[in-house]
């Protein structure tokens, strides 16, 4: 199997040499650049005319992912919605002289020179020709894989379509449509000139959770009365907001072909008789007993009970379903959700108290996991060990070497903590020594949800985003990403609609995003809206704090006070209240605006509250 951390380098193939003609291309610069060729020139090819149809929509692939089927459903509505049209779906090849969008490889794009499986892996290639609209992804092979519920497809035909929508159509998804967040941009007509143009994700793995949001709607995850969302902001009959459309249309996939299975094995702790005879492969307390919710990971027991589940797998002995820390690819090591320390006489001499929070068990799973991959490497050479950093085992052992099977998947700290220097370098550290470890990229487990989830107050921090991604890409494949409720894609959707396009390219210009918001979703409201969105993220991303914040997020009363001092938060009512009197008018810019701040005013009681428990004046 080749090594899936080497990302194959953009191919470009074309049956005709570079011509004097330049592509006329749109390149808005509110969603990803793109790498844009010269092709000689022919008429523009007509798809809609005055809300009358003239080209049809062939869709060439046979057996067209989830994400492919998602975005084809979009596909049909949002042309609709903008030009009044439906286009006629065929099955059978156009003839030359019919106007056609292609959807996917088939032996017309590659008579037009368009060899999909040289495309990079979820790459795609949008071009044109007489009559013609090529919108082909990668077939590029990945290997299969099983034993697993996240996504997984080499999607470059979905990413194409997607891209075709936004780019000619004028699409935007800033958050769910049922909630208002689709913006499409209205034109009797849809004429795409000639062009051709080319583009991959820099990370393959921009995988978000959960798939769905569910009544009732909460702005803190552990509050027990939460505020009650006008009818405006969530429609009464909403009962639930379906993520995956949404998601595919922002491309969020993975094509990286070795994936956590978390925390497996668990649930010993159900039924502890059973496994009475099994005392030693279970972490011990201090008192002696086993502890049934973690494995002791210096257990030559627990290493050969991982090791079986492989051969029960890997053999066909067991169905995967059976085996849930193995894959077809990998096998996961990854504690139960709680420190390591166990107290047992090995696991107590690999402790380091010394290197409290992050580092003090990072020496028993180190060896663990060498042990791990040597046995599997001897035993089922080119399978892989995937490890999920977490923890007090977060941090890199230095002096342990690795055979060559070892995949990562670290936890992180919030990004919206990233702010903090001491705490981001540590992190960054940390991976940069995973990586070292492995030869090659990591991957990274997320928490968009802390922070937001700890409050009504709009935090906003896509530039630290940005300059994470940024400054990571060499080091990185991409990231698994733990949202948690409805206020990281409301609240907090401007900084999460951010984060979804910088997976997919992280020099995505990020003012231009938060401007194309405001411009495209908010009317007569969208210079004020952009002032306090702007302002929204210098106070997160800039402001001055009197103390630091911990791993989890959750903000202290002088943070807050030092973020949202009572001047800012007037401010931000002030145009909060500008923004929803100049879209009184407006019924759908009004319900976009009272889904994006259904929080603002729990946040200005918030602000009071805080600043009283840290001992500050109400006013400045």
């Amino acid at each position: 199997m080749p090594d899936a951390r080497i990302v194959l380098p953009m191919v470009i193939l074309l049956a005709a040499a570079v011509l004097p003609v330049t592509a006329d291309v749109p390149l808005p610069d509110d969603i990803p650049p793109v790498a844009v060729y010269r092709y000689a020139d022919h008429p523009p090819v007509e798809i809609v005319r005055d809300g009358q149809p003239r080209a049809v929509v062939y869709l060439a692939v046979t057996q067209p992912s989830a994400n492919l089927k998602r975005v084809m459903g979009e596909f049909a509505s949002v042309i609709k919605l903008s030009t009044g049209a439906e286009l006629p779906v065929v099955t059978e090849p156009p003839a030359a002289d019919a106007p056609a969008i292609i959807i996917g490889d088939c032996d017309e794009s590659r008579k037009a020179g368009i060899n999909s499986d040289e495309i990079p892996v979820e790459g795609f290639v949008v071009r044109t020709a007489p009559n013609r609209v090529y919108l082909v992804g990668s077939t590029h092979p990945i290997p299969a894989t099983q034993g697993h519920t996240g996504p997984y497809a080499n999607d470059g035909t979905a990413w194409a379509v997607a891209d075709f929508l936004e780019r000619y159509v004028g699409a935007r998804w800033y958050w769910p449509t049922e909630v208002g967040g689709r913006c499409i941009a209205k034109n009797p007509s849809l004429v795409v000139p000639p062009g051709h143009y080319v583009d991959q994700p820099v990370f393959r793995k921009r995988e978000f959770f959960p798939p769905s949001y569910s009544k009732p709607w909460r702005s803190k995850w552990n509050e027990k009365e939460a505020p009650v969302a006008s009818e405006v902001a969530f429609p009464p009959q909403l009962e639930k907001i379906e993520m995956q459309p949404f998601l595919a249309c922002v491309r969020s996939g993975s094509s990286w072909p070795y994936m956590i299975k978390v925390h497996q094995p668990q649930n010993f702790a159900n039924n502890p008789q059973q496994w009475e005879s099994r005392k030693a492969m279970f972490q011990k307390n201090k008192d002696g007993s086993p502890n049934y919710r973690m494995l002791c990971y210096s257990s030559q027991e627990t290493l050969d009970y991982l090791l079986q589940g492989c051969e029960d797998a890997w053999s066909g002995k067991k169905p995967f379903a059976a085996v849930p820390w193995v894959t077809t690819t990998c096998v996961t090591v990854s504690p139960g959700d709680y420190p390591v320390r166990c107290a047992c006489e090995q696991c107590e001499k690999l402790f380091e108290p010394d290197k409290a929070p992050y580092g003090t068990s990072s020496r028993v799973m180190g060896l663990f996991v060498k042990k791990m991959c040597d046995e599997v490497n001897r035993r089922w050479p080119g399978k892989k060990v995937l490890y999920l950093p977490y923890w007090n085992y977060t941090m890199c052992p230095d002096d342990i070497d690795y055979p060559g099977n070892l995949e990562i998947e670290m936890c992180t700290m919030a990004f919206g903590l990233m702010r903090q220097p001491d705490a981001r370098k540590m992190m960054q550290d940390a991976q940069r020594a995973w990586s070292r470890k492995v030869g090659g990229r990591i991957t990274t487990w997320e928490y968009p949800h802390r922070v937001p989830e700890w409050t009504h107050a709009p935090v906003q921090y896509p530039h630290l985003v940005q300059e994470y991604y940024r400054g990571n890409r060499d080091v990185l494949a991409g990231s698994f990403l733990n949202g948690g409720g409805i206020s990281e894609w409301s609240t907090g959707a401007p900084t999460n609609c951010c984060l979804m396009r910088l997976l997919w390219n992280p020099d995505t210009n990020v003012d231009a995003m938060l401007d194309g918001l405001c411009d495209r979703m908010f009317g007569k409201a969208a210079s004020t809206t952009r002032e306090m969105l702007h302002l929204m993220c210098d106070r997160w991303e800039k402001s001055q704090w009197s103390q630091g914040l911990g791993d989890a997020g959750q903000i202290t009363p002088p943070v807050f006070s030092d973020t949202w001092p009572p001047d800012v938060v007037a401010k931000l009512e002030k145009l909060w209240r500008r923004a929803r009197e100049e879209l009184k008018d407006d019924p759908a810019g009004q319900q976009r605006f009272e889904y994006w701040t259904w929080t603002f005013e729990p946040f200005l009681k918030e602000a009071k509250e805080n600043r009283a428990k840290a001992g500050r004046k109400t006013e400045q």
